[in-house]
């Protein structure tokens, strides 16, 4: 497992890695805009574990890869509407 040096920040629909020496900015990705609804919320949560992002936003669920901020793998969250998603690990 690499070891990162970034501070995770998320901001309407975004995800970004920064800097926390000189606050430059590694990547910056968005959540997939074309699902998101005019009446969505673009509040994003996330958890970092092992090199992966999880962020939750607008109802749907992503995994990071931390080091790129390339979207793993997306989880739409059918039924449980469109409101903030809050995240979790056990341990």
């Amino acid at each position: 497992m690499m070891t990162f040096s970034y501070l995770f920040i998320a901001c309407n629909g975004h995800v970004a890695a920064v800097n926390p020496t000189d606050g430059s900015e590694a990547w910056r990705t968005r959540l997939k805009p074309g699902i998101m609804s005019a009446t969505s919320h673009e509040d994003v949560c996330i958890l970092e574990h092992e090199n992966r992002l999880y962020a939750g936003c607008g109802g749907h669920l992503f995994c990071l890869d931390a080091s790129s901020g390339k979207i793993l793998w997306h989880n739409d969250l059918k039924g449980m509407g469109y409101n903030n998603v809050t995240l979790a690990m056990a341990g």
